[in-house]
């Protein structure tokens, strides 16, 4: 008899670019520590020459209207690496995967979390995300950014459910349905993955966070979409300031709608 620990519950994918070697090794070493095995999947180069069909994807009116500012082409790259990771799982079959960037740290007790997770008697969830980038997620302030908890995982986090917006990809835990649902609200894209995938009023994917975070974003590595400027919409038009306005405005009662709706 062999005590060999069970298969991984899921398919893992590190999404990457052919030229980044450091993240690379970065990856490969920290999955090894985990006794962790992923693929490794060819990022979209968004500082070369983005394939026609991508930029024919792009809706800059939108874009403008809703986030504010025009998207870069590594920002489309960014969106396109991930969404065609959604492709292949609808036409695989590839019931769930865990997808991670290669800029994180993941803490040692993220195998238990994804294998608690996939466990669990609370199956409701699309997609869980690992990261964020706010700080009001990782130390709740109020009640709005706590969100509800559905669930006590074995190893001692905690699932919650939001009614606000993540913001990071770094990693997450995605089902088939949520990768169908990504594909077909991003037919054309407008904002970045994070924030698209943030949208659940209008994708239908409501949040879900595990605390504590398993994952954080490294320090370590430059940006590879660019680094955001603060004055980014600064002088624009008083016509797209407008349209921003009315946009949010929209969006929020929407947000409302849906998670009344939805019981919060």
């Amino acid at each position: 008899m062999t005590n060999d620990p069970a298969p991984f519950p899921v398919p893992i994918f590190v999404i990457n670019l052919a030229r980044d070697h450091a993240r690379r090794d970065h990856m490969t070493a920290s999955l090894a520590r985990l006794d962790l095995h992923a693929e490794f999947v060819t990022a979209v180069d968004g500082r070369q020459a983005l394939p026609p069909a991508y930029k024919a994807a792009y809706d800059p009116a939108r874009a403008l209207r809703t986030y504010g500012v025009p998207m870069w082409d590594t920002e489309i790259a960014c969106f396109f690496s991930h969404r065609n990771l959604f492709d292949r799982m609808v036409a695989e079959g590839i019931e769930a995967a865990l997808v991670l960037e290669d800029d994180i740290h993941m803490d040692p007790n993220l195998p238990g979390v994804v294998r608690d997770l996939m466990a669990n008697p609370f199956q409701d969830w699309l997609v869980v995300r690992l990261d964020s980038k706010r700080t009001q997620l990782h130390q709740p302030p109020t009640d709005r950014f706590r969100g509800t908890q559905v669930a006590a995982l074995p190893g001692g986090g905690t699932l919650h459910r939001l009614g606000t917006h993540v913001l990071g990809t770094g990693a997450y835990l995605i089902r088939r349905e949520g990768a169908a649902r990504m594909l077909a609200y991003s037919r054309r894209i407008f904002m970045p993955i994070d924030h698209t995938m943030d949208r659940f009023w209008e994708n239908g994917i409501q949040p879900y966070v595990v605390r504590p975070f398993p994952v954080l974003q490294t320090h370590d590595f430059g940006s590879s979409t660019g680094v955001s400027k603060p004055d980014r919409r600064v002088g624009q038009p008083a016509g797209v300031r407008l349209r921003r306005r009315v946009q949010r405005a929209l969006d929020g009662l929407r947000k409302r709608a849906f998670l009344m709706q939805r019981g919060g």
